[in-house]
């Protein structure tokens, strides 16, 4: 099976704790590389989307830590758009007991649990050889 590259989506002003508990945990769960792309400023402008873009384009699965607001998150909102358009494989993932909202078109949450994440990812990973 083939390793996969992960580009993590976030809300950069409120989840960049979730963002490093999940890259962190990932190193102990799974065999699969997290490509730690974040934002260095809250907001993005055009030359951050190209960025974006590339790093998503060269990832082979897109997750979204959803955190109490990521569903009013431009960045992630962008990020997400630019995955679709790319046919990138998108898995939204969020705290356990957390009733927060992902993005409802991209389907239902997965809840942060390593063997659901793990066994998800693998699936993936067989398809894309």
């Amino acid at each position: 099976m083939a390793n996969l590259n992960i580009f993590v989506s976030f809300e950069f002003d409120k989840d960049n704790d979730l963002k490093n508990n999940f890259i962190e945990q990932a190193k102990e769960h799974t065999q699969h590389r997290i490509r730690n792309c974040s934002l260095n400023e809250a907001y993005p402008d055009e030359s951050w989307k190209k960025k974006a873009r590339k790093a998503i384009g060269e990832c082979d699965v897109v997750v979204v830590l959803i955190g109490q607001d990521t569903h009013n998150a431009q960045g992630v909102i962008v990020e997400t758009d630019m995955a679709r358009s790319l046919n990138k494989p998108i898995i939204q993932i969020r705290p356990q007991r957390r009733p927060y909202k992902g993005l409802a078109r991209l389907g239902e949450p997965m809840t942060l649990k390593w063997k659901r994440i793990k066994a998800k990812l693998d699936a993936i990973a067989n398809r894309a050889r």
